[in-house]
């Protein structure tokens, strides 16, 4: 954080985009991240909203394929049992003006 304040120009806007879960339709971030999300409201004063970034895909095999290789093989059964050819993602948004 203190080199973001660094480099920065006075009155600049700090943006960070951050999973809040994929395959969920509300948030639900990976527990390794929760301290990271904590911190950056509580330690470093930044303002969040989280919001639905859905992937679309034609259909939902091509779902399966295009996310199961990244985000595993949980997610391609959870593709398959719902049948989406739509993704549920939630991402948060973290901002701070300096």
């Amino acid at each position: 954080m203190s080199e973001l304040h660094r480099v920065l120009k006075p009155h600049a806007t700090i943006i960070i985009f951050e999973t809040m879960g994929t395959g969920t339709e509300t948030p639900n971030p990976p527990g390794f991240l929760t301290k990271y999300y904590t911190a950056l409201e509580e330690e470093y004063g930044f303002q969040h909203k989280w919001i639905r970034m859905d992937y679309t895909f034609s259909h939902v095999e091509e779902a399966r394929q295009c996310t199961e290789f990244f985000f595993g093989e949980e997610l391609g059964r959870k593709i398959l049992d719902n049948q989406w050819s739509t993704v549920p993602e939630c991402a948060g948004i973290w901002w701070k003006h300096i």
